[in-house]
């Protein structure tokens, strides 16, 4: 039996959480297999380490064919969890992979050590609300018990069952339909026309998003400028650390309403983004599936046309981006009044880029299917 024929998990974690557990984290993922074998007399592939050339082969490649069914992902939930672009990008694309064929229960994240924050009704951070809508494991106190203790043996077999059963439940599970009815009943799931129309009202609405976020951006960075500019006119003058702070009181209050502009306009982005992923990517396998023949083709490359762009487009903006979020940091001590904006800031470019991760893999898909 190959790897793509059985059933797989993903572990998706950061090695830095790894190390600070002395490997308790890749050896849990390692345990959970062998109980799953024992259950069922079949190997459950694990994929741990994403430095592999395996890991990502066999990603793309369950993904791509839709073998979501037999394919678990399991994010190990830790503060610096969100913090990794690569985890996020990875919870974001199973995600919408998973949705668009019914099959979310095959996201089961760890709750390995609690997050602030994630258990608010209204959580603005589109991956940690992804996660806190699944029926999570939590294992913040198992992680402190004995590896071969009982209770922690017993709590990896409880999972372990998890795991079967889930798998018994995708087996049973049908897509849920993209293509076109004559007549939609609106009781009914939305046709591929419906979806694509859906999407492509908000394709401009996202392309106005980008060009006001990066112009926020710009007078956030004219604001900062004119700052620097004071705190050196201010040390010419002997004013010392208090000339220095007052010029930093000012920038917090000149930036206060754009950095405010610049959250809503990254919770607003990734929000769109990931609510509506699920539909286009079951648009793009529906092209897949009926390839060209299907009667709404000249509407999808028409489509597939616009989602390019938009890809395209915005990398261009991606690289000046990220750098204005590196450049925050240099200015993250000067005072206590800056703090708050400079997190609100970075989590807005975060916000972004985990958008432009989810059209980035649609533009992956189009490639593939479309050439």
């Amino acid at each position: 039996m190959t790897a793509s024929s059985g059933a797989a998990g993903f572990w998706s974690y950061t090695h830095r959480d790894d190390e600070i557990e002395e490997g308790r984290i890749s050896r849990l993922a390692k345990r959970i297999a062998n109980e799953f074998e024992a259950i069922t007399a079949e190997e459950l592939h694990v994929f741990l380490d994403k430095a592999d050339i395996k890991w990502g082969h066999e990603w793309r490649n369950r993904i791509d064919s839709a073998l979501t069914g037999s394919t678990f992902f399991m994010p190990i939930i830790t503060p610096r969890f969100f913090k990794s672009e690569e985890c996020r990008r990875e919870v974001l694309t199973f995600s919408g992979h998973a949705a668009s064929l019914g099959l979310d229960e095959l996201l089961l994240p760890i709750m390995y050590i609690d997050v602030p924050g994630i258990h608010k009704d209204d959580v603005p951070d589109e991956v940690m609300a992804l996660i806190s809508k699944r029926q999570y494991e939590d294992w913040t106190q198992l992680r402190l018990e004995d590896e071969n203790s009982p209770k922690y043996r017993q709590a990896v077999h409880r999972l372990a069952g998890r795991l079967v059963e889930i798998l018994e439940r995708a087996a049973e599970v049908e897509p849920p339909p993209v293509s076109l009815t004559e007549e939609p009943d609106p009781d009914e799931e939305p046709g591929m026309l419906e979806l694509m129309a859906e999407a492509e009202a908000a394709l401009p609405r996202w392309g106005e998003t980008m060009a006001e976020f990066a112009e926020t951006i710009h007078v956030i960075g004219d604001a900062t400028r004119e700052a620097v500019a004071d705190m050196e006119r201010s040390d010419s003058r002997g004013a010392g650390f208090a000339g220095r702070l007052r010029a930093t009181h000012q920038l917090a209050e000149r930036i206060g309403e754009p950095v405010k502009r610049m959250d809503e306009l990254g919770v607003q982005y990734s929000t769109e983004l990931v609510k509506i992923d699920p539909g286009v990517l079951g648009i793009i396998r529906q092209v897949e599936t009926e390839g060209a023949e299907t009667g709404e083709s000249e509407q999808a490359k028409d489509f597939f046309k616009t989602v390019r762009e938009l890809a395209q487009n915005g990398r261009r903006n991606m690289e000046s981006f990220q750098e204005f979020s590196d450049s925050l940091q240099g200015v993250s001590g000067l005072s206590k009044s800056m703090r708050p904006l400079i997190g609100k800031m970075r989590g807005a470019v975060q916000q972004v880029m985990d958008g432009q991760a989810v059209i980035n893999e649609w533009e992956r898909r189009i490639d593939e299917v479309a050439g």
